[in-house]
């Protein structure tokens, strides 16, 4: 069978329009074109979580803040939370997931651009962001500005799509991603070019040593990539000098 080309880079321009969109059924497709494997793959980031007490921590691209509430629930070492997003009712989801939760007051959710962190250097001993780095317009300022706002010994994690290195494993990714989720992600959304765009970004950006060789130019040191289910997805790790 020949798999049709998916690979071009789409714009990012003003994409939180359209996860503002999709956002009154987001977090149920995700559990759906995932098979449940999001949770898991959210609760592997508490592990490489910097080993301090009270620790800050930044999540961009933060969406109905799911990756905040799987890393308190993992880590009760982490004392405050900002999560950032520019898809103001992905913001308001999240915030009605915080309300009476024991939380609430140790987690701020503000409408900001990771490409413009609103916060003073050696802020954040840590900051992740999950799904989100491929959304962004320019992905070397976004790490840049990550790299700022990181405390000296600070960590970034990021949860990033990937693509399996295994040939028949590649094949079989690539023909769910490029057919079925845009049907089921649309189906459910009525938004069906939205997973077709989540597709592209997935395909068009860079996995695995191309990330990490951004990392290390962005100034981060002890890079590593850690794949997850076979490929598909990976974990992204750097320090902050």
């Amino acid at each position: 069978m020949k798999l049709i080309n998916s690979s071009e880079n789409p714009s990012r321009e003003g994409i939180w329009n359209m996860f503002d969109t999709i956002s009154p059924t987001y977090d149920r497709v995700n559990k759906m074109m995932t098979f449940g494997l999001d949770s898991f793959w959210r609760k592997k980031i508490a592990k490489f979580l910097p080993e301090r007490k009270e620790m800050a921590l930044l999540d961009c691209a933060t969406g109905t803040a799911d990756q905040i509430f799987t890393l308190l629930q993992q880590n009760p070492n982490i004392d405050q939370v900002v999560g950032i997003d520019l898809a103001k009712s992905m913001l308001k989801i999240g915030e009605k997931k915080l309300r009476n939760t024991p939380y609430e007051k140790k987690v701020m959710l503000i409408e900001a651009n990771a490409l413009d962190l609103p916060f003073t250097p050696f802020t954040f001993d840590v900051v992740t962001m999950s799904f989100g780095i491929r959304n962004v317009t320019d992905v070397m300022l976004c790490l840049s500005e990550i790299f700022r706002v990181l405390k000296s010994g600070g960590r970034v994690i990021i949860l990033e799509c990937s693509t399996p290195e295994n040939r028949l494993l590649k094949t079989g990714y690539l023909l769910y991603c490029r057919h079925l989720l845009p049907k089921i992600g649309g189906w459910i959304s009525k938004t069906p070019e939205a997973y077709r765009y989540l597709n592209k970004t997935a395909e068009s950006f860079p996995s695995g040593k191309a990330f990490c060789n951004l990392l290390n130019k962005a100034g981060f040191i002890n890079v590593a990539s850690v794949p997850l289910t076979f490929g598909t997805v990976s974990i992204y790790l750097g320090d902050k000098p």
